[in-house]
Protein backbone atom coordinates (compact mmCIF):
# COMPACT_ATOMS: atom_id res chain seq x y z
CA UNK A 1 0.00 0.00 0.00
CA UNK A 2 2.73 2.68 1.01
CA UNK A 3 4.33 1.61 -2.35
CA UNK A 4 0.97 2.59 -4.62
CA UNK A 5 0.91 5.75 -2.40
CA UNK A 6 4.74 6.59 -3.77
CA UNK A 7 4.02 5.65 -7.07
CA UNK A 8 0.71 7.93 -7.22
CA UNK A 9 2.23 10.54 -5.56
CA UNK A 10 5.56 10.42 -7.92
CA UNK A 11 3.21 10.14 -11.02
CA UNK A 12 1.66 13.67 -9.91
CA UNK A 13 4.44 15.38 -8.96
CA UNK A 14 5.58 14.56 -12.54
CA UNK A 15 2.87 15.63 -14.46
CA UNK A 16 2.50 19.18 -12.28
CA UNK A 17 6.30 19.80 -13.47
CA UNK A 18 5.78 19.00 -17.05
CA UNK A 19 2.75 20.95 -17.08
CA UNK A 20 4.34 24.04 -15.81
CA UNK A 21 7.22 23.31 -18.09
CA UNK A 22 4.40 23.49 -21.34
CA UNK A 23 3.31 26.52 -20.28
CA UNK A 24 6.68 27.98 -20.85
CA UNK A 25 6.61 26.81 -24.76
CA UNK A 26 5.41 28.67 -27.50
CA UNK A 27 1.24 28.22 -28.19
CA UNK A 28 0.93 26.22 -31.13
CA UNK A 29 -2.71 27.05 -31.07
CA UNK A 30 -4.57 28.57 -34.36
CA UNK A 31 -5.50 32.09 -34.19
CA UNK A 32 -9.31 32.79 -34.56
CA UNK A 33 -10.42 32.99 -37.52
CA UNK A 34 -11.53 36.21 -39.25
CA UNK A 35 -14.31 35.68 -41.70
CA UNK A 36 -14.85 37.93 -44.43
CA UNK A 37 -18.33 40.12 -43.74
CA UNK A 38 -21.16 40.30 -46.32
CA UNK A 39 -21.95 43.88 -47.18
CA UNK A 40 -25.73 44.03 -48.30
CA UNK A 41 -26.12 47.77 -48.45
CA UNK A 42 -25.35 48.21 -52.64
CA UNK A 43 -26.32 44.56 -53.81
CA UNK A 44 -25.16 41.31 -54.16
CA UNK A 45 -21.70 40.48 -53.90
CA UNK A 46 -19.70 43.30 -52.01
CA UNK A 47 -17.67 42.47 -48.54
CA UNK A 48 -16.18 44.86 -46.76
CA UNK A 49 -12.75 44.78 -47.00
CA UNK A 50 -11.51 43.30 -43.03
CA UNK A 51 -10.11 46.24 -40.83
CA UNK A 52 -12.25 49.00 -42.84
CA UNK A 53 -15.59 50.70 -44.05
CA UNK A 54 -15.29 49.86 -47.39
CA UNK A 55 -17.43 47.16 -49.44
CA UNK A 56 -16.00 46.09 -52.53
CA UNK A 57 -16.69 44.09 -55.47
CA UNK A 58 -14.66 42.03 -57.51
CA UNK A 59 -15.61 40.94 -60.60
CA UNK A 60 -14.49 40.39 -64.74
CA UNK A 61 -15.19 39.04 -67.74
CA UNK A 62 -13.81 36.01 -70.08
CA UNK A 63 -14.74 35.90 -73.56
CA UNK A 64 -13.61 33.55 -77.04
CA UNK A 65 -14.42 35.68 -80.31
CA UNK A 66 -14.69 34.07 -83.97
CA UNK A 67 -15.35 35.91 -86.77
CA UNK A 68 -15.06 35.90 -90.71
CA UNK A 69 -15.41 38.68 -92.90
CA UNK A 70 -16.94 38.03 -96.46
CA UNK A 71 -15.18 39.54 -99.55
CA UNK A 72 -17.01 42.21 -100.66
CA UNK A 73 -19.41 43.09 -103.42
CA UNK A 74 -18.76 46.39 -105.72
CA UNK A 75 -21.12 48.12 -107.70
CA UNK A 76 -19.69 51.03 -109.82
CA UNK A 77 -22.06 53.46 -111.02
CA UNK A 78 -22.78 51.79 -114.48
CA UNK A 79 -22.24 48.05 -113.57
CA UNK A 80 -25.21 45.52 -114.51
CA UNK A 81 -22.74 43.09 -112.85
CA UNK A 82 -21.30 42.70 -109.23
CA UNK A 83 -17.84 43.01 -109.55
CA UNK A 84 -15.40 41.95 -106.61
CA UNK A 85 -12.57 44.55 -105.50
CA UNK A 86 -9.21 43.24 -106.34
CA UNK A 87 -7.36 41.44 -103.89
CA UNK A 88 -10.43 41.51 -101.28
CA UNK A 89 -10.00 38.26 -98.94
CA UNK A 90 -12.54 36.16 -96.62
CA UNK A 91 -10.84 37.57 -93.62
CA UNK A 92 -11.06 35.92 -90.40
CA UNK A 93 -9.88 36.70 -86.77
CA UNK A 94 -10.12 34.99 -82.96
CA UNK A 95 -9.47 37.01 -80.08
CA UNK A 96 -9.38 35.68 -76.22
CA UNK A 97 -9.74 38.18 -73.87
CA UNK A 98 -9.72 38.68 -69.85
CA UNK A 99 -11.26 41.35 -68.07
CA UNK A 100 -10.79 42.59 -64.76
CA UNK A 101 -13.86 44.80 -62.67
CA UNK A 102 -13.25 46.42 -58.90
CA UNK A 103 -16.36 48.06 -57.48
CA UNK A 104 -15.18 50.15 -54.09
CA UNK A 105 -17.83 51.59 -52.01
CA UNK A 106 -17.57 53.97 -48.75
CA UNK A 107 -20.37 55.70 -46.69
CA UNK A 108 -19.85 59.50 -46.19
CA UNK A 109 -21.41 62.29 -44.84
CA UNK A 110 -21.79 63.62 -48.80
CA UNK A 111 -22.87 60.26 -50.18
CA UNK A 112 -21.61 57.20 -51.01
CA UNK A 113 -17.57 57.67 -52.51
CA UNK A 114 -17.40 54.90 -55.37
CA UNK A 115 -14.04 54.09 -57.11
CA UNK A 116 -14.49 51.69 -60.08
CA UNK A 117 -11.52 49.84 -62.12
CA UNK A 118 -11.59 47.75 -65.06
CA UNK A 119 -8.60 46.49 -67.78
CA UNK A 120 -8.78 43.71 -69.98
CA UNK A 121 -5.80 42.03 -71.82
CA UNK A 122 -6.42 39.68 -75.08
CA UNK A 123 -4.82 37.72 -77.73
CA UNK A 124 -5.68 37.85 -81.49
CA UNK A 125 -5.31 35.63 -84.44
CA UNK A 126 -5.80 36.88 -87.99
CA UNK A 127 -6.98 40.06 -88.86
CA UNK A 128 -10.63 41.55 -89.21
CA UNK A 129 -8.96 45.57 -90.05
CA UNK A 130 -8.29 45.22 -94.12
CA UNK A 131 -9.53 44.06 -97.37
CA UNK A 132 -6.75 41.18 -96.67
CA UNK A 133 -6.51 38.58 -94.17
CA UNK A 134 -3.30 37.94 -92.13
CA UNK A 135 -2.35 35.30 -89.74
CA UNK A 136 0.16 36.47 -87.31
CA UNK A 137 -1.02 36.17 -83.63
CA UNK A 138 -0.21 37.75 -80.63
CA UNK A 139 -1.00 39.51 -77.12
CA UNK A 140 -1.76 43.20 -76.58
CA UNK A 141 -0.56 45.56 -73.66
CA UNK A 142 -3.85 45.72 -70.69
CA UNK A 143 -6.24 48.16 -71.84
CA UNK A 144 -8.03 51.03 -68.99
CA UNK A 145 -11.86 50.34 -69.80
CA UNK A 146 -12.65 52.78 -66.57
CA UNK A 147 -10.74 53.98 -63.84
CA UNK A 148 -12.57 56.58 -62.29
CA UNK A 149 -14.00 57.86 -58.32
CA UNK A 150 -18.11 59.34 -58.29
CA UNK A 151 -18.08 61.79 -55.00
CA UNK A 152 -21.27 64.04 -54.16
CA UNK A 153 -22.84 63.57 -57.69
CA UNK A 154 -18.98 64.39 -59.54
CA UNK A 155 -17.47 61.96 -61.76
CA UNK A 156 -13.31 62.11 -62.08
CA UNK A 157 -11.89 59.86 -64.08
CA UNK A 158 -12.16 57.21 -67.25
CA UNK A 159 -15.89 56.25 -67.18
CA UNK A 160 -18.73 55.85 -70.27
CA UNK A 161 -19.06 58.49 -72.95
CA UNK A 162 -22.15 60.91 -71.94
CA UNK A 163 -22.87 61.17 -75.27
CA UNK A 164 -23.87 57.43 -75.62
CA UNK A 165 -27.16 55.31 -75.22
CA UNK A 166 -27.19 52.10 -77.37
CA UNK A 167 -26.88 48.98 -75.75
CA UNK A 168 -23.98 46.97 -75.96
CA UNK A 169 -25.99 43.75 -77.40
CA UNK A 170 -24.07 43.21 -80.78
CA UNK A 171 -20.88 41.66 -80.72
CA UNK A 172 -20.19 43.88 -84.29
CA UNK A 173 -21.83 47.31 -84.07
CA UNK A 174 -24.70 50.13 -86.08
CA UNK A 175 -23.83 53.38 -86.49
CA UNK A 176 -24.04 55.42 -83.18
CA UNK A 177 -21.55 56.69 -81.01
CA UNK A 178 -19.73 54.17 -78.65
CA UNK A 179 -16.63 53.53 -76.83
CA UNK A 180 -15.28 50.61 -75.55
CA UNK A 181 -12.54 52.47 -73.17
CA UNK A 182 -14.62 55.14 -72.26
CA UNK A 183 -13.65 58.56 -71.67
CA UNK A 184 -11.55 60.89 -69.86
CA UNK A 185 -13.91 63.40 -68.06
CA UNK A 186 -15.20 65.58 -65.28
CA UNK A 187 -18.55 65.50 -64.72
CA UNK A 188 -21.77 66.32 -62.47
CA UNK A 189 -24.69 64.23 -62.34
CA UNK A 190 -27.78 66.20 -60.97
CA UNK A 191 -30.52 63.62 -59.53
CA UNK A 192 -33.93 66.20 -59.85
CA UNK A 193 -36.86 63.40 -58.94
CA UNK A 194 -39.74 62.21 -60.85
CA UNK A 195 -37.18 59.80 -62.61
CA UNK A 196 -35.30 62.74 -64.09
CA UNK A 197 -31.88 63.49 -64.06
CA UNK A 198 -29.38 65.70 -65.97
CA UNK A 199 -25.29 65.52 -66.38
CA UNK A 200 -22.48 68.14 -67.16
CA UNK A 201 -19.36 67.28 -68.28
CA UNK A 202 -16.02 67.85 -69.75
CA UNK A 203 -14.12 65.60 -71.93
CA UNK A 204 -11.00 64.78 -73.83
CA UNK A 205 -12.12 64.85 -77.31
CA UNK A 206 -8.61 62.58 -78.19
CA UNK A 207 -10.62 59.64 -76.28
CA UNK A 208 -13.87 59.65 -78.62
CA UNK A 209 -12.73 61.92 -82.01
CA UNK A 210 -13.12 59.92 -85.28
CA UNK A 211 -9.28 60.12 -86.13
CA UNK A 212 -6.98 61.27 -89.08
CA UNK A 213 -8.44 64.13 -91.13
CA UNK A 214 -8.27 64.64 -94.66
CA UNK A 215 -5.34 67.18 -95.93
CA UNK A 216 -5.75 69.63 -99.06
CA UNK A 217 -1.95 70.48 -100.17
CA UNK A 218 -1.12 71.99 -96.47
CA UNK A 219 1.40 69.62 -95.86
CA UNK A 220 1.99 67.10 -92.96
CA UNK A 221 -0.56 68.16 -90.06
CA UNK A 222 -0.96 66.92 -86.98
CA UNK A 223 -4.21 67.11 -85.45
CA UNK A 224 -4.61 68.50 -81.83
CA UNK A 225 -7.41 68.50 -79.26
CA UNK A 226 -6.55 69.34 -75.81
CA UNK A 227 -6.49 73.29 -76.60
CA UNK A 228 -10.41 73.57 -76.13
CA UNK A 229 -12.36 70.95 -73.74
CA UNK A 230 -15.26 69.02 -75.32
CA UNK A 231 -18.16 69.59 -73.62
CA UNK A 232 -20.97 67.26 -73.35
CA UNK A 233 -24.52 67.18 -71.28
CA UNK A 234 -27.38 65.29 -71.45
CA UNK A 235 -30.50 64.83 -69.80
CA UNK A 236 -32.44 61.33 -69.02
CA UNK A 237 -36.03 60.36 -67.94
CA UNK A 238 -36.61 56.59 -66.72
CA UNK A 239 -39.76 55.23 -65.52
CA UNK A 240 -41.57 51.67 -65.96
CA UNK A 241 -42.54 52.28 -69.44
CA UNK A 242 -38.16 52.66 -70.14
CA UNK A 243 -36.27 55.54 -70.69
CA UNK A 244 -35.45 58.75 -72.61
CA UNK A 245 -32.70 60.85 -73.64
CA UNK A 246 -31.65 64.14 -75.02
CA UNK A 247 -27.69 64.13 -75.67
CA UNK A 248 -25.11 67.04 -77.13
CA UNK A 249 -22.27 67.85 -77.10
CA UNK A 250 -19.59 70.61 -78.46
CA UNK A 251 -15.82 70.84 -79.13
CA UNK A 252 -13.25 72.13 -81.31
CA UNK A 253 -11.20 70.53 -84.14
CA UNK A 254 -8.41 72.14 -84.55
CA UNK A 255 -5.26 71.37 -86.85
CA UNK A 256 -1.36 72.77 -86.69
CA UNK A 257 1.39 72.36 -89.14
CA UNK A 258 3.40 69.80 -86.88
CA UNK A 259 4.06 69.25 -83.21
CA UNK A 260 7.07 72.18 -83.33
CA UNK A 261 5.37 74.77 -86.14
CA UNK A 262 2.49 76.69 -86.41
CA UNK A 263 2.80 77.85 -89.80
CA UNK A 264 -0.06 75.93 -89.95
CA UNK A 265 -2.79 76.82 -86.96
CA UNK A 266 -6.45 76.57 -87.72
CA UNK A 267 -9.59 75.43 -85.65
CA UNK A 268 -12.84 75.44 -86.18
CA UNK A 269 -16.15 74.79 -83.64
CA UNK A 270 -18.08 71.26 -83.66
CA UNK A 271 -20.76 69.77 -82.33
CA UNK A 272 -23.33 67.18 -82.58
CA UNK A 273 -27.43 66.58 -80.87
CA UNK A 274 -29.16 63.30 -80.41
CA UNK A 275 -32.32 61.80 -79.11
CA UNK A 276 -32.65 57.94 -77.84
CA UNK A 277 -35.54 56.35 -76.44
CA UNK A 278 -35.68 52.69 -74.71
CA UNK A 279 -39.33 51.14 -74.59
CA UNK A 280 -39.96 48.14 -72.53
CA UNK A 281 -41.88 45.51 -74.40
CA UNK A 282 -43.60 42.97 -71.72
CA UNK A 283 -46.40 42.94 -73.43
CA UNK A 284 -44.73 39.89 -75.55
CA UNK A 285 -42.48 38.79 -73.66
CA UNK A 286 -40.47 38.96 -70.62
CA UNK A 287 -37.63 41.11 -71.06
CA UNK A 288 -38.50 42.33 -74.38
CA UNK A 289 -37.22 45.46 -75.11
CA UNK A 290 -36.32 47.87 -78.22
CA UNK A 291 -33.97 50.76 -78.10
CA UNK A 292 -34.07 53.94 -80.62
CA UNK A 293 -31.71 57.00 -81.55
CA UNK A 294 -31.08 59.70 -84.38
CA UNK A 295 -28.27 62.00 -84.09
CA UNK A 296 -26.99 64.86 -86.32
CA UNK A 297 -23.31 66.07 -86.26
CA UNK A 298 -21.34 69.16 -87.73
CA UNK A 299 -17.37 68.19 -87.53
CA UNK A 300 -18.09 65.10 -84.90
CA UNK A 301 -19.29 61.83 -87.53
CA UNK A 302 -18.02 59.71 -84.21
CA UNK A 303 -20.69 60.73 -83.17
CA UNK A 304 -23.26 59.41 -85.89
CA UNK A 305 -21.26 56.70 -87.97
CA UNK A 306 -18.99 55.04 -85.40
CA UNK A 307 -17.99 51.43 -86.05
CA UNK A 308 -17.17 50.41 -82.36
CA UNK A 309 -19.38 49.41 -79.73
CA UNK A 310 -19.43 49.04 -75.43
CA UNK A 311 -18.79 45.10 -75.96
CA UNK A 312 -16.64 45.29 -79.38
CA UNK A 313 -14.19 42.95 -80.22
CA UNK A 314 -10.55 44.64 -80.70
CA UNK A 315 -10.42 43.30 -84.32
CA UNK A 316 -12.61 46.08 -86.39
CA UNK A 317 -15.75 44.68 -88.33
CA UNK A 318 -15.35 45.63 -92.11
CA UNK A 319 -18.11 47.65 -93.17
CA UNK A 320 -18.59 47.78 -97.06
CA UNK A 321 -14.54 46.44 -97.12
CA UNK A 322 -13.80 49.43 -95.07
CA UNK A 323 -12.89 49.76 -91.57
CA UNK A 324 -11.59 52.88 -90.71
CA UNK A 325 -14.07 55.35 -89.35
CA UNK A 326 -15.16 58.62 -91.15
CA UNK A 327 -13.61 61.64 -90.86
CA UNK A 328 -14.90 64.60 -89.15
CA UNK A 329 -13.45 67.59 -90.47
CA UNK A 330 -10.69 68.59 -93.62
CA UNK A 331 -7.91 71.14 -93.65
CA UNK A 332 -7.84 73.21 -96.95
CA UNK A 333 -5.24 76.51 -97.13
CA UNK A 334 -7.71 78.50 -96.27
CA UNK A 335 -8.81 76.59 -92.85
CA UNK A 336 -11.28 73.56 -91.70
CA UNK A 337 -14.31 72.66 -92.95
CA UNK A 338 -16.24 69.98 -91.11
CA UNK A 339 -18.28 66.50 -92.22
CA UNK A 340 -21.97 67.06 -91.74
CA UNK A 341 -23.68 63.91 -91.41
CA UNK A 342 -26.83 62.25 -89.59
CA UNK A 343 -27.84 58.59 -88.43
CA UNK A 344 -30.45 56.72 -86.84
CA UNK A 345 -30.79 53.14 -85.45
CA UNK A 346 -32.81 50.65 -84.10
CA UNK A 347 -32.08 47.85 -81.78
CA UNK A 348 -34.85 45.55 -80.54
CA UNK A 349 -34.49 42.40 -77.84
CA UNK A 350 -36.68 39.27 -78.10
CA UNK A 351 -36.42 36.23 -75.88
CA UNK A 352 -38.37 33.16 -77.46
CA UNK A 353 -37.63 31.93 -73.61
CA UNK A 354 -36.07 32.65 -70.54
CA UNK A 355 -32.80 31.01 -71.80
CA UNK A 356 -33.01 31.83 -75.32
CA UNK A 357 -32.47 35.51 -76.75
CA UNK A 358 -33.05 36.82 -80.14
CA UNK A 359 -31.73 40.67 -81.32
CA UNK A 360 -32.50 42.68 -84.42
CA UNK A 361 -30.35 45.80 -85.55
CA UNK A 362 -30.56 48.22 -88.33
CA UNK A 363 -29.33 51.47 -88.64
CA UNK A 364 -28.56 54.16 -91.65
CA UNK A 365 -26.33 57.12 -91.56
CA UNK A 366 -25.49 59.83 -94.24
CA UNK A 367 -22.25 61.86 -94.31
CA UNK A 368 -21.80 64.77 -96.22
CA UNK A 369 -18.40 66.26 -97.12
CA UNK A 370 -17.23 69.66 -97.86
CA UNK A 371 -17.16 70.89 -101.73
CA UNK A 372 -13.46 70.95 -101.83
CA UNK A 373 -12.90 67.11 -101.02
CA UNK A 374 -16.03 65.33 -102.90
CA UNK A 375 -14.58 64.73 -105.63
CA UNK A 376 -12.07 62.33 -103.89
CA UNK A 377 -13.21 58.74 -103.50
CA UNK A 378 -12.94 57.19 -99.89
CA UNK A 379 -9.51 55.40 -99.16
CA UNK A 380 -8.02 57.04 -102.50
CA UNK A 381 -4.20 58.16 -103.54
CA UNK A 382 -5.30 61.58 -101.92
CA UNK A 383 -6.87 60.02 -99.02
CA UNK A 384 -10.14 61.94 -99.91
CA UNK A 385 -13.65 60.90 -98.77
CA UNK A 386 -16.67 61.80 -100.71
CA UNK A 387 -20.68 61.83 -99.56
CA UNK A 388 -21.39 58.45 -98.44
CA UNK A 389 -24.53 56.55 -97.33
CA UNK A 390 -24.22 54.00 -95.41
CA UNK A 391 -26.70 51.42 -93.53
CA UNK A 392 -26.45 47.96 -91.65
CA UNK A 393 -28.87 45.12 -90.84
CA UNK A 394 -28.10 42.03 -88.98
CA UNK A 395 -30.05 39.58 -86.24
CA UNK A 396 -28.22 37.29 -83.33
CA UNK A 397 -29.15 34.47 -81.09
CA UNK A 398 -27.74 34.05 -77.67
CA UNK A 399 -28.13 30.65 -75.73
CA UNK A 400 -28.20 31.69 -72.12
CA UNK A 401 -27.78 29.04 -69.70
CA UNK A 402 -27.41 30.71 -66.73
CA UNK A 403 -26.93 34.07 -65.57
CA UNK A 404 -23.83 35.89 -66.63
CA UNK A 405 -23.06 33.20 -69.32
CA UNK A 406 -23.42 33.44 -73.30
CA UNK A 407 -22.87 31.29 -76.37
CA UNK A 408 -24.45 33.23 -79.02
CA UNK A 409 -23.64 33.62 -82.61
CA UNK A 410 -24.70 36.98 -85.14
CA UNK A 411 -24.90 37.78 -88.77
CA UNK A 412 -24.29 41.55 -90.16
CA UNK A 413 -24.26 42.60 -93.60
CA UNK A 414 -22.97 46.43 -94.38
CA UNK A 415 -23.30 48.49 -97.10
CA UNK A 416 -21.17 51.68 -97.98
CA UNK A 417 -22.13 53.74 -101.20
CA UNK A 418 -19.80 56.97 -102.36
CA UNK A 419 -22.05 59.34 -103.73
CA UNK A 420 -19.85 61.70 -106.33
CA UNK A 421 -21.73 63.81 -109.22
CA UNK A 422 -18.47 64.96 -110.16
CA UNK A 423 -16.27 61.99 -110.70
CA UNK A 424 -18.83 59.37 -112.03
CA UNK A 425 -15.85 56.62 -111.31
CA UNK A 426 -16.25 57.13 -107.93
CA UNK A 427 -19.92 56.56 -107.06
CA UNK A 428 -19.04 53.17 -106.01
CA UNK A 429 -21.24 50.75 -103.77
CA UNK A 430 -19.43 48.41 -101.29
CA UNK A 431 -21.21 45.85 -99.18
CA UNK A 432 -20.12 42.73 -97.51
CA UNK A 433 -21.01 40.22 -94.08
CA UNK A 434 -19.51 39.88 -91.20
CA UNK A 435 -20.15 36.75 -88.64
CA UNK A 436 -19.30 35.83 -85.30
CA UNK A 437 -19.30 33.35 -82.92
CA UNK A 438 -18.61 34.43 -79.10
CA UNK A 439 -19.17 32.35 -75.92
CA UNK A 440 -19.04 34.67 -72.79
CA UNK A 441 -18.90 34.46 -69.33
CA UNK A 442 -19.16 37.57 -66.76
CA UNK A 443 -18.97 36.80 -63.25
Amino acid sequence: MKLAKSLLLGSAAAFVATTGYAADLPSTKAAPATYVKVCDIYGAGFFYIPGTDTCLKVGGRVRADYSMAGKQDVYTANATTVAILAGAQNASGNEARARLDMDARTKTGYGTLQTVSSFRVHRTSGNLTSSTSSTGAGTAAPQLEAAYMRFAGFTFGVARDNFAFMPSRFYGAGHWGSFANGAMQIAYTAVLGGGFSATIALQDKSYTTAGATVTGGTGTLDASYDRFPQVNGRIDFEQSFGSLSLAGAVGQNHTVTSATSTAYDKSKMAYAVSGSAKFNLPMIAAGDAIWLTAAYADGMTEYTTNWTSFKSSDQARVVGGRVQNHVSYWTGTTGIENFKSWAVAAVMDHYWAPQWRQAFLASYGSINAPVAVNALAWGGTAGGFADAKVWNVGSQIAFLPTKGFEIGIEALYARVQNSNSATAAANVSQGNWTGRMRVERTF
